[in-house]
Protein backbone atom coordinates (compact mmCIF):
# COMPACT_ATOMS: atom_id res chain seq x y z
CA UNK A 1 0.00 0.00 0.00
CA UNK A 2 1.46 3.09 -0.85
CA UNK A 3 0.96 6.28 1.57
CA UNK A 4 1.59 8.77 -1.12
CA UNK A 5 0.67 9.25 -4.74
CA UNK A 6 2.93 11.22 -7.11
CA UNK A 7 0.88 13.88 -9.21
CA UNK A 8 1.45 16.44 -11.93
CA UNK A 9 1.08 19.14 -9.21
CA UNK A 10 3.61 18.82 -6.64
CA UNK A 11 2.37 21.63 -4.40
CA UNK A 12 -1.25 20.14 -4.08
CA UNK A 13 -1.77 17.83 -1.31
CA UNK A 14 -3.07 14.32 -1.63
CA UNK A 15 -5.48 13.18 1.25
CA UNK A 16 -3.49 9.94 0.95
CA UNK A 17 -5.46 8.68 4.71
CA UNK A 18 -9.07 7.13 5.12
CA UNK A 19 -9.75 7.95 8.80
CA UNK A 20 -12.31 5.96 10.43
CA UNK A 21 -13.53 8.58 13.58
CA UNK A 22 -13.97 6.34 16.55
CA UNK A 23 -15.99 7.22 19.33
CA UNK A 24 -17.24 5.65 22.44
CA UNK A 25 -18.84 6.40 25.79
CA UNK A 26 -19.86 3.81 28.73
CA UNK A 27 -21.26 4.28 32.30
CA UNK A 28 -17.62 3.93 33.75
CA UNK A 29 -16.77 7.42 31.97
CA UNK A 30 -18.80 8.38 35.74
CA UNK A 31 -17.96 12.38 35.93
CA UNK A 32 -16.53 12.32 32.62
CA UNK A 33 -19.27 11.81 31.04
CA UNK A 34 -19.56 14.97 29.58
CA UNK A 35 -16.39 15.63 28.79
CA UNK A 36 -16.06 12.72 27.30
CA UNK A 37 -19.76 13.13 25.26
CA UNK A 38 -20.38 11.95 21.94
CA UNK A 39 -20.39 15.27 20.72
CA UNK A 40 -17.61 16.43 22.36
CA UNK A 41 -15.10 13.57 20.58
CA UNK A 42 -16.96 14.07 17.35
CA UNK A 43 -15.74 18.01 17.04
CA UNK A 44 -12.39 17.25 18.79
CA UNK A 45 -11.85 14.63 16.36
CA UNK A 46 -13.32 16.30 13.05
CA UNK A 47 -11.13 19.76 14.06
CA UNK A 48 -8.14 17.38 13.89
CA UNK A 49 -8.64 15.93 10.55
CA UNK A 50 -9.89 19.77 9.12
CA UNK A 51 -6.11 20.85 10.58
CA UNK A 52 -4.25 17.89 8.00
CA UNK A 53 -5.17 17.64 4.49
CA UNK A 54 -3.81 14.56 3.96
CA UNK A 55 -6.63 12.91 5.71
CA UNK A 56 -10.24 12.63 4.75
CA UNK A 57 -13.09 10.87 7.04
CA UNK A 58 -14.30 7.83 5.32
CA UNK A 59 -16.55 7.31 8.27
CA UNK A 60 -17.87 7.74 11.74
CA UNK A 61 -17.80 4.98 14.00
CA UNK A 62 -19.82 5.58 17.62
CA UNK A 63 -20.28 3.09 20.33
CA UNK A 64 -22.67 4.49 22.92
CA UNK A 65 -23.26 3.00 25.83
CA UNK A 66 -20.97 0.39 25.41
CA UNK A 67 -17.77 -0.75 27.94
CA UNK A 68 -13.97 -0.32 27.37
CA UNK A 69 -13.23 -4.11 28.76
CA UNK A 70 -14.59 -6.18 25.75
CA UNK A 71 -14.21 -5.31 22.13
CA UNK A 72 -17.38 -6.59 21.24
CA UNK A 73 -18.94 -3.88 20.14
CA UNK A 74 -21.31 -2.74 17.22
CA UNK A 75 -19.41 0.55 16.19
CA UNK A 76 -16.05 -1.09 17.27
CA UNK A 77 -16.63 -4.37 14.46
CA UNK A 78 -18.54 -2.44 11.88
CA UNK A 79 -15.01 -0.39 11.84
CA UNK A 80 -12.85 -3.46 11.65
CA UNK A 81 -14.83 -4.82 8.96
CA UNK A 82 -13.75 -1.46 6.97
CA UNK A 83 -9.90 -1.94 8.16
CA UNK A 84 -10.26 -5.83 6.72
CA UNK A 85 -12.17 -4.77 3.73
CA UNK A 86 -9.15 -1.83 2.89
CA UNK A 87 -11.77 0.61 2.98
CA UNK A 88 -9.60 2.40 6.44
CA UNK A 89 -6.22 2.77 6.83
CA UNK A 90 -5.85 5.64 9.55
CA UNK A 91 -8.02 5.23 13.28
CA UNK A 92 -8.42 8.20 15.00
CA UNK A 93 -9.28 8.63 18.24
CA UNK A 94 -9.74 11.05 21.33
CA UNK A 95 -7.48 9.03 23.76
CA UNK A 96 -6.52 5.59 24.36
CA UNK A 97 -9.04 4.98 26.99
CA UNK A 98 -11.72 5.37 23.92
CA UNK A 99 -9.81 2.70 21.81
CA UNK A 100 -10.07 0.59 24.94
CA UNK A 101 -9.64 -0.45 28.64
CA UNK A 102 -8.45 -4.07 27.98
CA UNK A 103 -5.02 -3.95 27.94
CA UNK A 104 -3.85 -7.64 26.37
CA UNK A 105 -6.56 -6.78 23.59
CA UNK A 106 -5.93 -3.27 22.68
CA UNK A 107 -2.12 -4.45 22.38
CA UNK A 108 -3.64 -6.91 20.03
CA UNK A 109 -5.05 -4.60 17.82
CA UNK A 110 -2.02 -1.48 18.47
CA UNK A 111 1.31 -3.62 18.22
CA UNK A 112 -0.20 -6.55 15.96
CA UNK A 113 -3.58 -6.06 13.72
CA UNK A 114 -3.03 -2.46 12.79
CA UNK A 115 0.97 -3.91 11.85
CA UNK A 116 0.02 -5.95 9.67
CA UNK A 117 -2.78 -4.10 7.54
CA UNK A 118 -0.51 -1.30 8.12
CA UNK A 119 -2.78 0.66 9.67
CA UNK A 120 -2.25 4.53 10.94
CA UNK A 121 -3.36 4.97 14.41
CA UNK A 122 -3.59 8.58 16.06
CA UNK A 123 -4.56 8.96 19.60
CA UNK A 124 -4.79 12.69 20.27
CA UNK A 125 -4.93 12.85 23.72
CA UNK A 126 -1.73 10.76 24.41
CA UNK A 127 -0.06 12.66 22.11
CA UNK A 128 0.68 9.31 19.65
CA UNK A 129 0.78 8.60 16.23
CA UNK A 130 2.20 5.39 14.73
CA UNK A 131 2.83 7.43 11.84
CA UNK A 132 4.90 10.57 11.39
CA UNK A 133 8.33 8.85 11.98
CA UNK A 134 7.46 7.42 15.36
CA UNK A 135 6.25 3.90 14.75
CA UNK A 136 9.89 2.40 15.89
CA UNK A 137 10.33 4.40 18.97
CA UNK A 138 11.10 2.87 22.25
CA UNK A 139 10.08 5.40 23.88
CA UNK A 140 6.16 6.33 22.87
CA UNK A 141 6.09 1.89 22.87
CA UNK A 142 6.40 2.07 26.44
CA UNK A 143 4.73 5.20 27.20
CA UNK A 144 1.70 3.59 25.26
CA UNK A 145 1.74 0.53 27.20
CA UNK A 146 1.75 2.36 30.64
CA UNK A 147 -1.18 4.37 29.52
CA UNK A 148 -2.91 0.77 28.66
CA UNK A 149 -2.04 -0.35 31.89
CA UNK A 150 -3.77 2.09 33.53
CA UNK A 151 -6.68 2.50 31.59
CA UNK A 152 -7.15 -1.34 32.68
CA UNK A 153 -6.57 -0.51 35.93
CA UNK A 154 -9.15 2.37 35.81
CA UNK A 155 -12.00 -0.44 34.24
CA UNK A 156 -11.32 -2.61 37.41
CA UNK A 157 -11.20 0.29 39.70
CA UNK A 158 -14.59 1.77 38.44
CA UNK A 159 -15.74 -1.58 38.02
CA UNK A 160 -15.54 -2.53 41.61
CA UNK A 161 -17.00 0.81 42.69
CA UNK A 162 -19.56 0.25 40.53
CA UNK A 163 -20.85 -3.26 41.96
CA UNK A 164 -20.68 -1.45 45.70
CA UNK A 165 -23.06 1.45 44.54
CA UNK A 166 -25.32 -1.29 42.94
CA UNK A 167 -25.16 -3.58 46.06
CA UNK A 168 -26.06 -0.80 48.29
CA UNK A 169 -28.53 0.39 46.32
CA UNK A 170 -29.76 -3.82 46.75
CA UNK A 171 -29.96 -3.21 49.96
CA UNK A 172 -31.98 -0.62 50.79
CA UNK A 173 -34.72 -2.39 48.69
CA UNK A 174 -34.03 -0.10 45.84
CA UNK A 175 -34.95 -1.89 42.02
CA UNK A 176 -31.86 -1.39 39.99
CA UNK A 177 -32.52 -4.39 37.43
CA UNK A 178 -34.04 -3.08 33.58
CA UNK A 179 -36.66 -4.20 33.39
CA UNK A 180 -39.84 -5.42 36.43
CA UNK A 181 -40.05 -9.26 36.70
CA UNK A 182 -43.72 -10.25 34.93
CA UNK A 183 -46.69 -8.75 36.94
CA UNK A 184 -44.92 -5.59 37.85
CA UNK A 185 -43.78 -2.56 36.25
CA UNK A 186 -41.38 0.19 37.47
CA UNK A 187 -43.13 3.21 38.96
CA UNK A 188 -43.28 6.08 36.99
CA UNK A 189 -42.65 8.60 39.77
CA UNK A 190 -39.63 6.30 41.17
CA UNK A 191 -37.62 3.69 38.58
CA UNK A 192 -36.18 1.73 41.13
CA UNK A 193 -39.98 1.17 42.97
CA UNK A 194 -42.56 -1.41 41.54
CA UNK A 195 -46.03 -1.18 41.53
CA UNK A 196 -48.06 -3.87 40.57
CA UNK A 197 -49.35 -4.73 36.09
CA UNK A 198 -52.74 -5.77 36.80
CA UNK A 199 -53.21 -6.87 33.32
CA UNK A 200 -50.16 -9.83 33.69
CA UNK A 201 -50.86 -9.80 37.63
CA UNK A 202 -53.83 -11.73 37.09
CA UNK A 203 -51.57 -14.60 35.07
CA UNK A 204 -49.81 -14.57 37.86
CA UNK A 205 -52.44 -15.18 40.51
CA UNK A 206 -53.97 -17.90 37.76
CA UNK A 207 -50.72 -19.59 37.52
CA UNK A 208 -50.46 -19.92 41.54
CA UNK A 209 -54.03 -20.81 41.55
CA UNK A 210 -54.09 -23.71 39.25
CA UNK A 211 -50.78 -24.98 40.57
CA UNK A 212 -52.13 -25.27 44.25
CA UNK A 213 -55.21 -26.94 43.13
CA UNK A 214 -53.63 -29.72 41.86
CA UNK A 215 -52.81 -28.35 38.28
CA UNK A 216 -48.97 -29.68 37.38
CA UNK A 217 -46.54 -27.36 35.90
CA UNK A 218 -46.70 -29.10 31.97
CA UNK A 219 -50.47 -28.96 32.48
CA UNK A 220 -50.13 -25.58 33.27
CA UNK A 221 -48.06 -24.45 30.88
CA UNK A 222 -50.35 -26.32 27.77
CA UNK A 223 -53.15 -24.29 29.63
CA UNK A 224 -51.32 -21.18 29.04
CA UNK A 225 -50.87 -22.12 25.76
CA UNK A 226 -53.92 -23.27 24.46
CA UNK A 227 -55.45 -19.87 25.90
CA UNK A 228 -53.50 -18.07 23.37
CA UNK A 229 -51.89 -16.03 26.77
CA UNK A 230 -48.92 -13.64 25.83
CA UNK A 231 -45.86 -15.21 27.19
CA UNK A 232 -43.52 -12.67 29.44
CA UNK A 233 -41.38 -11.79 26.93
CA UNK A 234 -44.00 -10.84 23.84
CA UNK A 235 -46.46 -9.00 26.96
CA UNK A 236 -43.21 -7.05 27.61
CA UNK A 237 -42.91 -6.51 23.47
CA UNK A 238 -46.46 -5.51 23.63
CA UNK A 239 -45.97 -2.79 26.31
CA UNK A 240 -43.17 -1.08 24.00
CA UNK A 241 -39.93 -2.77 26.17
CA UNK A 242 -37.06 -3.75 24.23
CA UNK A 243 -37.01 -6.60 26.02
CA UNK A 244 -34.79 -10.17 24.99
CA UNK A 245 -35.97 -13.37 27.00
CA UNK A 246 -33.06 -14.70 28.39
CA UNK A 247 -33.57 -18.24 26.12
CA UNK A 248 -34.54 -18.73 22.96
CA UNK A 249 -37.98 -20.42 23.87
CA UNK A 250 -39.03 -16.93 25.35
CA UNK A 251 -38.38 -15.19 22.29
CA UNK A 252 -40.73 -17.93 20.11
CA UNK A 253 -43.82 -16.21 21.68
CA UNK A 254 -44.51 -19.86 23.74
CA UNK A 255 -44.95 -20.39 27.77
CA UNK A 256 -42.36 -23.36 28.73
CA UNK A 257 -42.27 -24.95 31.93
CA UNK A 258 -39.05 -23.07 33.20
CA UNK A 259 -40.92 -19.75 33.23
CA UNK A 260 -43.82 -21.11 35.16
CA UNK A 261 -41.88 -22.59 37.53
CA UNK A 262 -39.48 -19.38 37.62
CA UNK A 263 -43.18 -17.42 38.43
CA UNK A 264 -44.36 -20.08 40.92
CA UNK A 265 -40.41 -19.83 43.63
CA UNK A 266 -40.29 -16.13 42.77
CA UNK A 267 -41.00 -14.39 46.32
CA UNK A 268 -40.94 -11.05 44.48
CA UNK A 269 -44.83 -11.68 43.63
CA UNK A 270 -45.52 -11.56 48.05
CA UNK A 271 -43.37 -8.26 48.36
CA UNK A 272 -39.84 -9.40 48.67
CA UNK A 273 -37.12 -7.55 46.41
CA UNK A 274 -35.14 -10.03 45.27
CA UNK A 275 -31.68 -9.00 43.30
CA UNK A 276 -28.26 -9.98 43.13
CA UNK A 277 -29.17 -13.42 41.64
CA UNK A 278 -26.90 -13.10 38.70
CA UNK A 279 -23.50 -11.80 38.14
CA UNK A 280 -20.54 -11.03 35.33
CA UNK A 281 -17.77 -13.40 36.02
CA UNK A 282 -15.35 -10.51 35.99
CA UNK A 283 -15.32 -6.57 34.56
CA UNK A 284 -13.32 -8.52 31.48
CA UNK A 285 -15.54 -11.17 31.24
CA UNK A 286 -19.41 -10.28 30.18
CA UNK A 287 -20.71 -13.62 30.66
CA UNK A 288 -23.07 -13.96 33.32
CA UNK A 289 -23.10 -16.99 36.03
CA UNK A 290 -25.55 -17.57 38.53
CA UNK A 291 -25.04 -16.72 42.37
CA UNK A 292 -25.89 -18.99 45.13
CA UNK A 293 -28.87 -18.36 46.74
CA UNK A 294 -27.43 -17.72 50.60
CA UNK A 295 -25.72 -14.82 48.65
CA UNK A 296 -28.77 -13.34 46.95
CA UNK A 297 -29.99 -9.17 48.38
CA UNK A 298 -33.42 -10.15 49.60
CA UNK A 299 -35.10 -7.18 50.95
CA UNK A 300 -38.51 -8.30 52.45
CA UNK A 301 -41.85 -5.75 52.31
CA UNK A 302 -40.48 -3.30 49.68
CA UNK A 303 -43.92 -3.14 47.76
CA UNK A 304 -47.41 -4.63 46.92
CA UNK A 305 -47.77 -8.11 46.95
CA UNK A 306 -49.17 -9.72 44.36
CA UNK A 307 -49.63 -13.55 46.04
CA UNK A 308 -50.38 -13.97 49.96
CA UNK A 309 -47.99 -15.67 52.11
CA UNK A 310 -49.86 -18.26 52.47
CA UNK A 311 -50.62 -18.91 48.59
CA UNK A 312 -47.17 -18.54 48.19
CA UNK A 313 -45.58 -21.26 50.88
CA UNK A 314 -48.80 -23.89 50.13
CA UNK A 315 -47.01 -23.62 46.75
CA UNK A 316 -43.26 -24.21 47.80
CA UNK A 317 -44.89 -27.09 49.99
CA UNK A 318 -46.37 -28.70 46.58
CA UNK A 319 -43.03 -28.16 45.09
CA UNK A 320 -41.06 -30.24 47.94
CA UNK A 321 -43.99 -33.44 47.32
CA UNK A 322 -44.23 -33.22 43.70
CA UNK A 323 -43.26 -36.32 41.59
CA UNK A 324 -45.64 -38.32 39.93
CA UNK A 325 -47.97 -36.66 37.21
CA UNK A 326 -50.99 -38.23 36.30
CA UNK A 327 -51.09 -38.15 32.43
CA UNK A 328 -54.29 -38.44 31.42
CA UNK A 329 -55.26 -34.83 33.55
CA UNK A 330 -51.26 -33.49 34.11
CA UNK A 331 -51.87 -33.42 37.58
CA UNK A 332 -50.01 -35.22 40.65
CA UNK A 333 -51.24 -37.66 42.48
CA UNK A 334 -53.07 -36.60 45.40
CA UNK A 335 -50.40 -38.51 48.23
CA UNK A 336 -47.07 -38.23 46.05
CA UNK A 337 -44.45 -38.03 48.50
CA UNK A 338 -46.48 -38.13 51.46
CA UNK A 339 -46.97 -41.66 51.97
CA UNK A 340 -43.85 -43.81 53.38
CA UNK A 341 -42.78 -46.98 54.98
CA UNK A 342 -43.12 -47.16 58.37
CA UNK A 343 -39.78 -49.27 58.40
CA UNK A 344 -37.55 -47.89 55.87
CA UNK A 345 -38.97 -44.54 55.92
CA UNK A 346 -38.96 -44.49 52.06
CA UNK A 347 -41.78 -43.46 49.41
CA UNK A 348 -43.86 -45.79 48.41
CA UNK A 349 -44.85 -47.06 45.11
CA UNK A 350 -48.37 -46.57 43.96
CA UNK A 351 -49.29 -49.42 41.83
CA UNK A 352 -52.16 -50.55 39.76
CA UNK A 353 -53.85 -54.07 39.13
CA UNK A 354 -56.59 -54.58 36.71
CA UNK A 355 -58.95 -57.68 36.85
CA UNK A 356 -61.87 -58.67 35.50
CA UNK A 357 -64.04 -57.92 38.97
CA UNK A 358 -62.23 -54.71 38.70
CA UNK A 359 -59.41 -52.26 39.48
CA UNK A 360 -56.96 -52.24 42.31
CA UNK A 361 -54.88 -49.32 43.41
CA UNK A 362 -52.60 -49.41 46.55
CA UNK A 363 -49.31 -48.43 47.46
CA UNK A 364 -46.84 -50.74 48.55
CA UNK A 365 -42.93 -50.41 49.87
CA UNK A 366 -40.76 -51.16 47.13
CA UNK A 367 -37.24 -51.44 49.09
CA UNK A 368 -36.89 -55.06 49.21
CA UNK A 369 -37.48 -54.99 45.42
CA UNK A 370 -35.75 -51.96 44.28
CA UNK A 371 -32.41 -52.64 46.44
CA UNK A 372 -32.24 -56.18 48.15
CA UNK A 373 -34.66 -58.89 49.99
CA UNK A 374 -33.22 -58.12 53.34
CA UNK A 375 -33.44 -54.40 53.30
CA UNK A 376 -37.40 -54.31 54.11
CA UNK A 377 -40.38 -56.36 54.34
CA UNK A 378 -43.40 -55.53 51.87
CA UNK A 379 -45.50 -53.25 52.94
CA UNK A 380 -48.85 -52.42 51.52
CA UNK A 381 -52.28 -50.47 51.81
CA UNK A 382 -54.93 -49.78 49.22
CA UNK A 383 -55.38 -46.62 48.11
CA UNK A 384 -59.32 -46.32 49.12
CA UNK A 385 -58.44 -47.70 52.37
CA UNK A 386 -56.11 -45.11 53.08
CA UNK A 387 -58.25 -42.43 51.07
CA UNK A 388 -60.92 -43.27 53.61
CA UNK A 389 -58.21 -43.39 56.98
CA UNK A 390 -57.05 -40.33 56.48
CA UNK A 391 -59.83 -38.62 55.61
CA UNK A 392 -61.69 -39.27 58.75
CA UNK A 393 -59.17 -38.27 60.81
CA UNK A 394 -58.27 -34.99 58.64
CA UNK A 395 -61.96 -34.39 59.38
CA UNK A 396 -61.96 -35.64 63.26
CA UNK A 397 -59.56 -32.38 63.90
CA UNK A 398 -61.15 -29.88 61.04
CA UNK A 399 -64.23 -30.49 63.79
CA UNK A 400 -61.62 -30.14 66.59
CA UNK A 401 -60.33 -26.73 65.53
CA UNK A 402 -64.08 -25.71 64.95
CA UNK A 403 -64.81 -26.52 68.11
CA UNK A 404 -61.83 -24.67 69.89
CA UNK A 405 -62.50 -21.48 68.12
CA UNK A 406 -66.34 -21.31 68.53
CA UNK A 407 -66.10 -22.03 72.67
CA UNK A 408 -63.31 -19.56 73.09
CA UNK A 409 -65.13 -17.10 71.18
CA UNK A 410 -68.56 -17.72 73.20
CA UNK A 411 -65.87 -17.58 76.25
CA UNK A 412 -63.99 -14.50 75.75
CA UNK A 413 -67.12 -12.43 74.30
CA UNK A 414 -68.25 -12.51 77.29
CA UNK A 415 -65.02 -12.34 79.95
CA UNK A 416 -62.36 -10.64 80.98
CA UNK A 417 -60.72 -10.17 77.23
CA UNK A 418 -63.45 -8.23 76.18
CA UNK A 419 -63.71 -6.27 78.89
CA UNK A 420 -59.84 -4.96 78.56
CA UNK A 421 -60.65 -4.44 75.49
CA UNK A 422 -63.61 -1.88 75.46
CA UNK A 423 -61.54 -0.24 78.82
CA UNK A 424 -58.06 0.32 76.80
CA UNK A 425 -60.69 1.71 74.03
CA UNK A 426 -62.15 4.33 76.45
CA UNK A 427 -59.21 5.54 77.84
CA UNK A 428 -57.54 5.80 74.33
CA UNK A 429 -60.79 8.21 73.69
CA UNK A 430 -60.08 10.12 76.62
CA UNK A 431 -56.33 10.68 75.86
CA UNK A 432 -57.67 11.72 72.22
CA UNK A 433 -59.79 14.25 73.71
CA UNK A 434 -57.08 15.64 75.98
CA UNK A 435 -55.26 16.51 72.97
CA UNK A 436 -57.91 18.37 71.25
CA UNK A 437 -57.95 20.54 74.32
CA UNK A 438 -54.62 21.16 74.08
CA UNK A 439 -54.51 22.20 70.59
CA UNK A 440 -57.28 24.44 70.89
CA UNK A 441 -55.54 26.23 73.51
CA UNK A 442 -52.10 26.36 71.73
CA UNK A 443 -54.24 27.90 68.68
CA UNK A 444 -56.18 30.27 71.21
CA UNK A 445 -52.16 31.79 72.10
CA UNK A 446 -51.82 33.30 68.43
CA UNK A 447 -54.28 35.59 69.08
CA UNK A 448 -53.35 36.50 72.71
CA UNK A 449 -49.70 37.26 71.08
CA UNK A 450 -51.23 39.70 68.28
CA UNK A 451 -53.66 41.80 70.77
CA UNK A 452 -50.50 42.22 73.09
CA UNK A 453 -52.01 40.20 75.63
CA UNK A 454 -48.92 37.94 76.15
CA UNK A 455 -45.05 39.11 74.78
CA UNK A 456 -43.65 36.87 72.02
CA UNK A 457 -41.44 35.13 74.52
CA UNK A 458 -44.82 33.74 76.35
CA UNK A 459 -45.96 32.92 73.54
CA UNK A 460 -43.20 30.90 72.12
CA UNK A 461 -42.81 29.23 76.00
CA UNK A 462 -46.22 28.21 76.38
CA UNK A 463 -46.44 26.62 72.61
CA UNK A 464 -43.67 24.58 73.48
CA UNK A 465 -44.66 23.60 77.05
CA UNK A 466 -48.19 22.80 74.97
CA UNK A 467 -46.42 20.53 72.33
CA UNK A 468 -44.51 19.13 75.15
CA UNK A 469 -47.72 17.98 76.75
CA UNK A 470 -49.27 16.93 73.17
CA UNK A 471 -46.36 14.48 73.33
CA UNK A 472 -46.60 12.76 77.01
CA UNK A 473 -50.25 12.23 75.80
CA UNK A 474 -49.55 10.82 72.40
CA UNK A 475 -46.74 8.39 74.30
CA UNK A 476 -49.40 7.33 76.70
CA UNK A 477 -51.69 6.34 73.85
CA UNK A 478 -48.82 3.76 72.25
CA UNK A 479 -48.49 2.49 75.98
CA UNK A 480 -52.38 1.39 75.77
CA UNK A 481 -51.95 0.26 72.49
CA UNK A 482 -48.77 -2.02 72.98
CA UNK A 483 -51.36 -3.54 75.88
CA UNK A 484 -54.22 -3.84 74.19
CA UNK A 485 -52.01 -5.41 71.20
CA UNK A 486 -50.87 -7.90 73.70
CA UNK A 487 -54.80 -9.19 74.22
CA UNK A 488 -55.63 -9.07 70.78
CA UNK A 489 -52.54 -11.01 70.08
CA UNK A 490 -53.56 -14.04 72.18
CA UNK A 491 -56.35 -14.24 69.72
CA UNK A 492 -56.89 -17.79 69.45
CA UNK A 493 -57.99 -17.54 66.13
CA UNK A 494 -54.44 -16.39 65.38
CA UNK A 495 -53.35 -20.14 66.57
CA UNK A 496 -51.73 -21.85 63.79
CA UNK A 497 -53.39 -24.77 64.18
CA UNK A 498 -56.81 -23.41 64.26
CA UNK A 499 -55.94 -20.81 61.43
CA UNK A 500 -55.16 -23.96 58.60
CA UNK A 501 -57.39 -26.27 60.07
CA UNK A 502 -60.57 -23.99 59.64
CA UNK A 503 -59.92 -23.14 56.46
CA UNK A 504 -61.32 -26.50 55.41
CA UNK A 505 -64.31 -26.63 56.97
CA UNK A 506 -66.36 -27.71 54.34
CA UNK A 507 -64.35 -29.58 53.03
CA UNK A 508 -66.30 -33.08 51.76
CA UNK A 509 -63.12 -34.59 49.99
CA UNK A 510 -59.43 -35.09 50.44
CA UNK A 511 -57.66 -32.61 47.76
CA UNK A 512 -54.29 -32.60 47.07
CA UNK A 513 -53.77 -28.84 48.37
CA UNK A 514 -55.17 -29.85 51.30
CA UNK A 515 -53.41 -32.90 52.00
CA UNK A 516 -50.16 -30.74 51.31
CA UNK A 517 -50.65 -27.66 53.75
CA UNK A 518 -51.80 -30.09 56.72
CA UNK A 519 -50.07 -33.43 56.36
CA UNK A 520 -46.49 -33.82 56.72
CA UNK A 521 -46.33 -37.62 56.09
CA UNK A 522 -48.10 -40.57 56.16
CA UNK A 523 -46.28 -43.62 57.49
CA UNK A 524 -47.39 -47.04 56.38
CA UNK A 525 -46.68 -50.01 58.76
CA UNK A 526 -46.83 -53.82 58.15
CA UNK A 527 -49.78 -54.73 59.42
CA UNK A 528 -51.20 -51.81 57.34
CA UNK A 529 -51.78 -49.33 59.95
CA UNK A 530 -50.79 -45.94 59.64
CA UNK A 531 -49.27 -42.85 61.71
CA UNK A 532 -50.65 -39.45 60.16
CA UNK A 533 -48.30 -37.01 61.19
CA UNK A 534 -49.66 -33.43 60.80
CA UNK A 535 -48.42 -30.34 60.40
CA UNK A 536 -48.69 -27.08 62.96
CA UNK A 537 -48.41 -30.02 65.88
CA UNK A 538 -46.97 -27.17 68.31
CA UNK A 539 -49.64 -25.18 67.76
CA UNK A 540 -52.41 -27.74 68.29
CA UNK A 541 -50.48 -28.23 71.76
CA UNK A 542 -50.83 -24.51 72.75
CA UNK A 543 -54.69 -24.27 71.49
CA UNK A 544 -55.31 -27.39 74.48
CA UNK A 545 -53.54 -25.51 76.78
CA UNK A 546 -54.93 -23.05 75.98
CA UNK A 547 -58.63 -24.32 76.24
CA UNK A 548 -57.69 -25.90 79.85
CA UNK A 549 -56.63 -22.53 80.69
CA UNK A 550 -60.17 -20.53 80.16
CA UNK A 551 -62.08 -23.94 82.00
CA UNK A 552 -59.71 -23.45 84.81
CA UNK A 553 -60.24 -19.53 85.18
CA UNK A 554 -64.02 -20.65 84.15
CA UNK A 555 -64.22 -22.85 87.04
CA UNK A 556 -62.51 -21.07 89.63
CA UNK A 557 -64.58 -17.30 88.40
CA UNK A 558 -68.10 -19.79 89.26
CA UNK A 559 -66.52 -21.01 92.78
CA UNK A 560 -66.15 -17.55 93.79
CA UNK A 561 -69.03 -16.20 93.13
CA UNK A 562 -70.74 -19.26 94.64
Amino acid sequence: MSNYKETEQPLSITKSWKAALYIRLSREDGDNRESYSVTSQREILSQYVKQHEDIEVYDIYIDDGYSGTSFDRPGFQRMMDDVYAGNVNCVIVKDLSRFGRNYTETGKYLDDIFLRFKIRFIALNNGYDSYAGNMNSATQCVTLGITNVINESLAATTSVNIRGTLDASRKKGEFIGSFACYGYKKDPKDRHKLIIDEEAAEIVRMIFNLFISGKSVIGITRELNDMGIMNPTDYKHSQGLNYRANSNIGDKGVWCDQTVRRILKNEMYIGNMVQGKNTNMSYKIKKCVAVPKENWIIVEGTHESIIDLDTFKKAQSLFNNNTKILKATNTVDKFAGLVKCADCHRAMGKKTNNHDYGTYVYYRCVTSTKISKDACSTHSIRYDKLEEAVYVTLRTLIDMALDIEQFVYEVEKKAERQQKISLYQRTKDQYYAEIEKLKKHSMSLYPDWKDGAITQEEYTSLKADINEKIKAVEQKIKGVEEKEREVLDKDIRKNEFIKHFCEYADIGELTRPMLVELVDSIYVHREGNITINFKFQDAFEEALKYIEDLKRKKSENNTLIA
